[in-house]
């Protein structure tokens, strides 16, 4: 494995080759270590993108399967009335359970 790109994050670990590596915030002595650390047969653990907490799910747009914005909310009670409105809460609720 060649190292093209590492970041270094906020708790100390490395993110390498990763897609949002940009702009490479490595040390070239950090990424030589790192090098030899993999040469010597080890292998780093894959970026893996951590999930959307349910809220953040709930409070994304409404293209998006949430709530939507404050606009888009009183654009659908002003268009669609209050029924429209209140089912369509309703079934962001039921598509996205909140987790205990």
């Amino acid at each position: 494995m060649l190292i093209n790109k590492v970041v270094t994050l906020e708790d100390g670990t490395f993110k390498v080759n990763d897609q949002h590596c940009v702009p490479d915030s490595m040390a070239n002595r950090h990424r030589v270590m790192i090098q030899e650390w993999i040469d010597d047969g080890n292998t780093p653990d894959p970026y893996v993108e951590p999930e959307q907490h349910w809220i953040d799910k709930r409070l994304a747009n409404m293209e998006n399967g949430g709530y939507g914005t404050t606009g888009e909310q009183f654009e659908m009670i002003g268009e669609q009335g209050m029924e429209v409105y209140q089912a369509h809460i309703a079934k962001v609720k039921t598509d996205i359970p909140k987790e205990i």
